[in-house]
C-alpha cells in the first residue's frame, strides 16, 4: 500500500514551473477565479509573473465596456511584472493604455 502512494504526487506538490505550464491551457476566467481558490501553492503559482507572459483578452474584448477592459488589462500587465511577451486584445479606446503597456 505504501509503495502505491509513493508513485503519485498530490497536485498541490507539483513544481511551480509544471503548474505554470498546465495553467497555460486554462481560460483567463479560470486563472483569475478558480485556480487561486484551489490551494495556497496554486494561488502562489498563478500570481507569479511567468503565468502572465501571454495575455489573451480577445474573447472578452467584445463583451466588456472600454473602462472595464482598460482596468483588466492594467491589472494583468502589472501581474506580468515585465515578463509579458504576447498580448491579444482589441477594442481599446484610448492611447493611455498603450503607453501603460509599453512602459511596463
Amino acid at each position: 500500500m505504501k509503495e502505491e502512494q509513493s508513485e503519485f504526487r498530490h497536485w498541490d506538490e507539483l513544481l511551480p514551473d509544471v503548474l505554470g505550464l498546465i495553467f497555460t491551457n486554462l481560460s483567463l476566467q479560470e486563472l483569475l477565479t478558480i485556480i487561486p481558490c484551489v490551494c495556497k501553492s496554486w494561488r502562489k503559482t498563478v500570481g507569479d509573473p511567468h503565468c502572465w507572459q501571454d495575455i489573451d483578452l480577445d474573447e472578452w474584448s467584445c463583451r466588456w465596456q472600454p473602462h472595464q477592459l482598460d482596468r483588466m488589462l492594467r491589472m494583468l500587465v502589472r501581474r506580468s511584472n515585465g515578463s509579458l511577451c504576447k498580448l491579444h486584445v482589441s477594442g481599446l479606446k484610448n492611447d493611455s493604455i498603450f503607453s501603460f503597456v509599453t512602459e511596463k
